[in-house]
């Protein structure tokens, strides 16, 4: 898969557009619609010039706007959530608004898109809306340095962390497993049974903290050897914050290796003050992955953690 083609606010067009069915391709990247466009003209006070698609997912349309404001409203990113599964979340726009209103600011060194104005009902287009300032920058999987990435990354996590946990946050919950079987292209069909054994039992003790829930390279701006940006907050709640550091460590696995996803540990545990670190966040945060894709590293990562408990 290559990254080379990266937008404005973080999200991988090479790396997710292609994989993406074409009726689902045509709803997400669709003009917006006109009323779509007055909406965000009358919210901004300025007219929009200039508008395109991003694709960072499947799960809601993304635009790009380029408008006669002043900065930091003459770039913004509109999310609406176009698509059926919303209707069974209903409660997901609505806590994307909030998180950016308890990070969108510079207190905590988070750099988090500014909340401008949400609609999460969708009671004045149909489909809840929501309506951000767009960071620079584009994600970073190849580094310039890796100790000094993976150390960025990990003082990141440790800011996030370190945000107020207001009592409208939800509490976190694991994801359940995609399924209860091992990929049939697993390797190490063991390590992915003592997985889902995991997920089934009690929850190593923590502290209760404010989580991204999406932590990751991908979600993460850079501007030359600066991070920039923090984007994808849709899934903000308030836990543990191994939740955090284990979906990253997967994260990074898979892509770059299990000895990047150990680094990244050894420097969030040097910068938390945290000492132990259970194979139960690594374990629980891969089983809800979806297993249609060989995902070796995905595989290694799985039968590393799961060594980690004999």
């Amino acid at each position: 898969m290559s990254d080379e083609e990266h937008d404005l606010h973080g999200h991988e067009l090479a790396l997710y557009g292609h994989e993406l069915d074409p009726g689902l391709r045509a709803v997400l990247t669709a003009p917006l619609p006109t009323e779509a466009v007055t909406w965000v003209e009358d919210t901004v006070g300025a007219r929009v010039v200039d508008q395109r698609p991003l694709l960072g997912g499947t799960s809601s349309a993304l635009h790009l706007l380029t408008t006669t404001a002043t900065p930091p409203q003459d770039r913004l990113v509109l999310r609406r959530y176009v698509l059926d599964w919303v209707l069974e979340e209903a409660d997901v726009p609505a806590n994307e608004a909030l998180a950016l209103r308890l990070v969108g600011t510079d207190t905590f060194g988070v750099p988090a898109p500014r909340l401008l104005a949400h609609d999460p009902d969708g009671r004045a287009l149909g489909v809840p809306l929501t309506l951000m300032t767009a960071l620079p920058g584009a994600p970073v999987w190849q580094p310039w340095d890796r100790t000094a990435w993976l150390r960025a990354l990990a003082a990141l996590a440790v800011r996030i962390h370190a945000a107020p946990v207001s009592p409208e946050l939800g509490d976190w919950a694991p994801y359940p497993p995609h399924a209860r079987t091992a990929p049939t292209w697993s390797r190490h069909p063991d390590a992915w049974l003592t997985a889902y054994a995991l997920w089934d039992g009690p929850v190593p003790a923590s502290r209760r903290v404010f989580l991204h829930r999406d932590f990751h390279p991908g979600n993460l701006l850079w501007t030359g050897e600066r991070l920039t940006g923090v984007v994808d907050w849709v899934s903000a709640c308030a836990g543990p914050p191994e939740e955090d550091i284990g979906h990253c460590r997967a994260n990074l696995a898979i892509r770059l290796g299990q000895d990047w996803a150990d680094e990244f540990l050894t420097h969030w545990q040097e910068l938390s003050g945290t000492r132990d670190y259970h194979a139960y966040w690594d374990l629980t945060n891969v089983v809800s992955f979806d297993h249609a894709l060989e995902e070796p590293g995905l595989d290694a990562f799985v039968a590393a953690a799961a060594a980690r408990l004999r």
